[in-house]
């Protein structure tokens, strides 16, 4: 699987074959044992997903993060979550 944007495959011919996204687990938006898992979590399972489509690359991938107020309980740490976003493509062949 590639990853990368869209200028670093311009010579190559692409077939879209739209956006993807998907997201790490929820958890305590405190919880800071290592930064980068819940990111790495998120692209794992895009990658997944982009397989499922049969992509050969991922372009321009975006993360946000989505966090979730927990008003059933009050003064409760809000839980939070990764999302990743990116086009999947095709590669056609020469």
């Amino acid at each position: 699987m590639r990853i990368g944007s869209s200028k670093d495959l311009k010579n190559k011919t692409l077939n879209s074959l739209g956006q993807i996204s998907a997201a790490s687990d929820w958890r305590g938006a405190g919880e800071l044992a290592d930064a980068d898992a819940p990111r790495l979590k998120a692209l794992h399972q895009l990658m997944l997903a982009a397989e499922d489509y049969d992509a050969d690359a991922l372009l321009d991938v975006n993360y946000t993060e989505e966090i979730l107020p927990r008003a059933e309980y009050p003064g409760a740490a809000p839980l939070k979550r990764v999302c990743a976003t990116a086009v999947a493509v095709k590669l056609k062949s020469a």
